[in-house]
C-alpha cells in the first residue's frame, strides 16, 4: 500500500499539471508564439554555445555570436527567397490565361478524337472567370495589405515579435544550463533519479530529431534547388529551397513544393515538356529523403504513427498557429516518452507488489 501511494500521488499531480498547462496554452496561445520560437531555437543552438564557451570567451559573448549568425542567415533568406517567390507568382498569374489557351488547343482535339468529349466551352468559361477574378483578387490583396500595414495593432504585433524573439533567445541561450539546473533542483529529491532518466531520454530523442532535421532541411533544400534548376524550371531555386524548408512537415512539405513546381512548369511551357522531369526530381528526392538522408542524419523516427503525426500537427496548429506546427512532433514525442515511462513504472511497481 505504501509503495503505490507516492506513485498515485505523482500520477494525479501529473494529470492535473498537464490539464492546467493545456488550458494555459490555449488561453495564451497568441502571446506564446514568440516564446515558443525562442525556446525551440535556443534548444537547437545550445550545443553550439556550449562548445564556444571558454574561460576567455564567456557564454554571453558566445550567445551573442550565435544570435548574430542566426539573424544574418534568416534575414538573407528572407531578402533573397521571398522576392523571388513573389516575382514568380506574379509571372504565373500573368501567363495563366495563355496557358489555358494552350491547354485548350492541345487537349480539346485529343479528347474529341479519343473520348468523344468536347470541353472547349468549359475551358473558355474557366479562362473568362480567371481573367475577371484576377484583377479583383489582386485589388483585394493590395487592400488587405494596405489595411494591415495601416493598422497600428498589426505593426505593434509584428514589432513586438521581431524584438521579443531575439531577446528571449539570447537570455535563454546564455543561461540555458542554469535554467535546467534550477528546474531540476525544484524536483523532490526522491524523484530526481526518475525525472533525470526521463529527461535524459527526452533530450536524446529531441536533440537527435531537431538538430538532425535541421541538417535534413539544408540538404534537401540544396537538392531540390539544384534538381529543379537543372531540369530547366525558371523558379526552381526558390521553390526548391522552400520545399526543403518544409520537409519537416511529413508529406505536406513535399506535396506543397510539388504542386508549386507543376504549376510553374505549366505556366513556363512550352506544353507539358517540363512535367515529367519535375515529377522525376520530386519522386527521387522524396525517396532519397525517406530511405537514405533522414535515416542517416536523424536516425530512427520518433516512433509516432502517421495518424498521430497528422493529429498532432492539426491540434498544435490550432493552438499555436504556425509555431505550433513547429513543436507538434517534438512535444508529442516527449509526451509519448513520459506516458511510456510512467506506464513502465506502474507495471514494475505492480509486479513488485
Amino acid at each position: 500500500m505504501t509503495t503505490n501511494r507516492p506513485l498515485s500521488r505523482i500520477t494525479l499531480w501529473g494529470i492535473a499539471l498537464t490539464l492546467g498547462m493545456i488550458a494555459l496554452i490555449y488561453a495564451l496561445s497568441s502571446l506564446l508564439m514568440p516564446f515558443v520560437l525562442a525556446i525551440l531555437l535556443a534548444y537547437i543552438c545550445h550545443p553550439i554555445t556550449s562548445r564556444l564557451t571558454r574561460s576567455w570567451f564567456p557564454a554571453a559573448l558566445a550567445s551573442l555570436l550565435v544570435l548574430l549568425l542566426l539573424t544574418g542567415i534568416l534575414v538573407t533568406f528572407g531578402m533573397v527567397i521571398i522576392p523571388m517567390l513573389y516575382h514568380e507568382f506574379s509571372q504565373m498569374l500573368a501567363r495563366l490565361p495563355a496557358v489555358l489557351n494552350e491547354l485548350r488547343d492541345w487537349s480539346v482535339p485529343w479528347l474529341q478524337q479519343t473520348l468523344h468529349l468536347d470541353i472547349s466551352n468549359n475551358l473558355d468559361q474557366l479562362r473568362e472567370m480567371l481573367v475577371q477574378n484576377m484583377g479583383s483578387a489582386e485589388a483585394a490583396l493590395q487592400k488587405l495589405l494596405r489595411s494591415a500595414s495601416d493598422g497600428s495593432a498589426f505593426l505593434v504585433s509584428i514589432a513586438f515579435t521581431l524584438l521579443l524573439v531575439p531577446v528571449v533567445f539570447f537570455y535563454l541561450l546564455k543561461d540555458w544550463s542554469n535554467i535546467v539546473q534550477s528546474l531540476f533542483s525544484a524536483v523532490p529529491i526522491r524523484h530526481r533519479a526518475l525525472v533525470s532518466s526521463v529527461a535524459g531520454e527526452i533530450d536524446s530523442v529531441l536533440g537527435q530529431f531537431l538538430r538532425g532535421q535541421l541538417v535534413v532541411m539544408v540538404v534537401m533544400s540544396i537538392y531540390y534547388a539544384t534538381a529543379l534548376h537543372v531540369v530547366g524550371l525558371d523558379s526552381g531555386i526558390p521553390i526548391g529551397i522552400l520545399t526543403g524548408c518544409l520537409v519537416f512537415i511529413p508529406y505536406v512539405g513535399v506535396f506543397t513544393g510539388f504542386v508549386l513546381a507543376i504549376l510553374t512548369a505549366l505556366v513556363q511551357g512550352p506544353g507539358i515538356t517540363l512535367l515529367l522531369p519535375v515529377t522525376i526530381a520530386f519522386v527521387l528526392g522524396h525517396v532519397l529523403e525517406g530511405t537514405v538522408i533522414t535515416p542517416r542524419l536523424v536516425g530512427e523516427r520518433i516512433g509516432l504513427h502517421p495518424v498521430m503525426v497528422i493529429f498532432s500537427l492539426m491540434a498544435f496548429g490550432k493552438l499555436l498557429g504556425f509555431f505550433g506546427i513547429l513543436i507538434a512532433l517534438p512535444t508529442t514525442a516527449a509526451l509519448w516518452i513520459i506516458i511510456r515511462r510512467v506506464n513502465q513504472t506502474m507495471t514494475s511497481e505492480s509486479e513488485t507488489r
